[in-house]
């Protein structure tokens, strides 16, 4: 057993993009190491080597979309990327498709596949030392203190899903967490999920990442979902597979956003959003830090631009690198949608974009 477990160790960590400089472009045709961890263990595999799971009409490749439809559900439904929905309906199935669909439609429901994807990814992320975003420590920081406030064996009972919300609020207010002011990236960045219990105090972000931690010790499916409140705020909260909005700040009251305006983020994107913070306050690793905001959220100009910026901008820049990181990302959206949605922060990143690439092309 032990072998094995090294043996699985060693496959993840020869994963690890921060020890690849300026070697984006090449995993953004794969999947990201923990999406490919869920996609493996729900008869999928990228067989074409694309980064997507094809169907079989359209691509002959034999890599499980039609088993895992027939299973699961149909995951071709789309995701919110850049301000836009895109990927419905395709034929492929992207990772923020497949992850999404899997946390909060398979999860748990499926209990030998969530016991082995669970079991994974945590021995993944302890493994190459990724940020404990979502997670617990090994010491169990996390978990001794909602246990101080709600009592052992909280997490073992089935509870409805008001009991849960109930239990939810229970636990922020007895471990006193109170909301931070002020900019991430100007305020030390993001916690991580021990340090936000430690500090007693997160961002919506990191309450969100706590709530999804929360839910999942009951066996309640949820992601995490933000949207804009206004022109220069967004907010994060939790949703549940119910589609209920879980807000313990209660930000978003006075705002009364619809439903279809919050954009679920998975655990996977909230791990890219936590690096690209940390990137901006830490400029001397900012390009690998990049480098795995990009790696785990692929589809999003944001990161995309401010990757490309980055190696734009260092001491003996890569045009072809640049380029084809930006030809990815130009090819992989739906750039008509984003330039008429409305959302000028993605067709600002789009604009971004297409300049660095533009002068790429010149330089080299």
């Amino acid at each position: 057993m032990k072998k094995i477990l090294a043996v699985l160790i060693f496959i993840f960590t020869s994963f690890n993009l921060s020890a690849q400089a300026n070697s984006a472009s090449r995993y953004l045709y794969k999947f990201s190491p923990l999406a490919e961890i869920i996609i493996r263990n729900l008869g999928m595999e990228d067989k074409n080597a694309n980064g997507v799971i094809d169907n079989d009409v359209g691509a002959g490749a034999n890599e499980g979309y039609e088993g895992f439809i027939e299973k699961y559900g149909n995951a071709d439904i789309g995701f919110t990327i850049n301000g836009i929905t895109q990927g419905a309906n395709n034929g492929i199935l992207e990772e923020n498709e497949i992850v999404n669909y899997y946390y909060l439609n398979i999860r748990f429901k499926y209990p030998e596949e969530t016991a082995i994807i669970d079991k994974e990814i945590k021995a993944y992320i302890y493994a190459n030392n990724l940020p404990l975003v979502w997670l617990d420590d090994e010491k169990g920081t996390v978990m001794e203190a909602v246990t101080k406030v709600l009592g052992e064996g909280w997490n073992e009972k089935q509870v409805t899903e008001d009991e849960a919300v109930n239990l939810l609020n229970r636990a922020l207010n007895g471990i006193k967490i109170r909301a931070r002011q002020g900019i991430p990236s100007k305020n030390g960045g993001y916690y991580n999920l021990p340090e936000l219990i430690k500090n007693k105090s997160g961002y919506c972000f990191e309450v969100a990442q706590f709530g999804f931690w929360f839910f999942s010790e009951l066996k309640i499916n949820s992601v995490s979902a933000w949207t804009s409140l206004t022109s220069s705020e967004n907010h994060e909260v939790i949703r549940l597979s119910s589609g209920r909005i879980v807000d313990y700040y209660d930000s978003s009251k006075p705002y009364n956003i619809p439903a279809g305006r919050w954009q679920n983020t998975n655990p996977l994107l909230s791990l890219a959003e936590y690096y690209k913070a940390a990137a901006k306050i830490n400029t001397k690793n900012s390009a690998q830090l990049f480098e795995q905001a990009a790696l785990y959220d692929k589809y999003n100009l944001n990161c995309i631009a401010l990757l490309m910026y980055e190696y734009y901008n260092g001491n003996k820049p890569d045009y072809s690198e640049i380029i084809a990181i930006g030809e990815f990302i130009l090819k992989n959206i739906d750039q008509e949608k984003v330039k008429t949605s409305g959302h000028r922060e993605a067709k600002h990143n789009l604009n971004s974009v297409r300049s660095i690439l533009d002068a790429s092309y010149w330089y080299k």
